[in-house]
């Protein structure tokens, strides 16, 4: 597998380049802008990710199994199937973001944006969800048991406490 480094990843983006699926990529890419790159399938266990630009990224069915995505923009992201259980997900924005199938447990989401954000057939158990607004969101099907909810946004706009 081919290794690439921050420098040569924001080079090969900047030169057009959106296809990074199979990459072995730094676990160091805080503040980096990818948006709408591929990074499907690509194995993001403790990446450090905080503050990327990662709008409209396609991180189906990738491993981000305890990543740091502490204030990271995924705004439209794709993160169907995603192993996100464990992560940081603290002041993410994750509006509008496609989150069916994936895998949370113990995920944390303080003051996250989940605004219209499609959580249909996950399985939440475990997360804390601190003043997380999820106005609109999809949560058909879900599974709401275990997760400590404080001051957070309903999709219906009403506040949940637990």
């Amino acid at each position: 597998m081919e290794r690439v480094n921050p420098d040569e990843l924001i080079r090969r983006y900047a030169a057009g380049e959106r296809n990074f699926s199979g990459v072995n990529l730094d676990v160091d890419l805080s503040g980096i802008d990818l948006s709408g790159a591929d990074l499907t399938g690509n194995n993001m266990e403790e990446f450090y990710l905080a503050h990327a630009i990662l709008k409209a990224v396609s991180l189906v069915n990738a491993k981000l199994f305890e990543a740091c995505l502490n204030s990271a923009d995924l705004t439209e992201a794709d993160l169907r199937g995603a192993d996100l259980r464990r992560a940081s997900l603290d002041v993410a924005n994750l509006a509008n973001a496609d989150l069916r199938g994936a895998r949370f447990h113990e995920t944390s989401f303080d003051r996250a944006n989940l605004t219209g954000a499609n959580l249909s057939g996950t399985d939440l158990g475990g997360c804390i969800l601190c003043e997380v607004n999820l106005t609109g969101a999809n949560l058909e099907g879900s599974s709401l048991h275990r997760i400590t909810f404080r001051n957070t946004i309903m999709p219906d706009g009403t506040i949940r406490n637990s």
